[in-house]
């Protein structure tokens, strides 16, 4: 049974990888990040970054470890100490498969 808590739509996979972030801030500049992923889902990812990030901002991902690369939209982005937690979710019909760890 699904906790009354949990509203989301696939279970996470929690992992401690390294992936790269790239995207454009408000002024225009485009931002480069080296990213741990620290939890995924067939539909999003939830990442440490460096600084912060837009709500709503386009990502590019990349990682070799779990075999992603595409895009994702930011829905949420928090600071925890001197990191940033950021929340993603995949767009463009690209979802993670988690038992074979590709990107489909």
């Amino acid at each position: 049974m699904r906790d009354a808590g949990d509203i989301r739509r696939h279970k996470r996979t929690e992992c401690d990888t390294r992936g790269r972030a790239m995207w454009t801030d408000r002024t225009g500049r485009d931002k480069f990040a080296l990213v741990r992923i620290f939890d995924l889902s067939a539909s999003g990812v939830q990442m440490e970054m460096p600084e912060a990030v837009d709500a709503r901002s386009v990502l590019n991902l990349a990682s070799d470890d779990m075999k992603i690369q595409g895009q994702a939209t930011v829905r949420f982005c928090k600071r925890q100490g001197t990191k940033f937690v950021v929340g993603a979710e995949f767009v463009g019909g690209n979802v993670w498969v988690p038992r074979k760890h590709v990107w489909q």
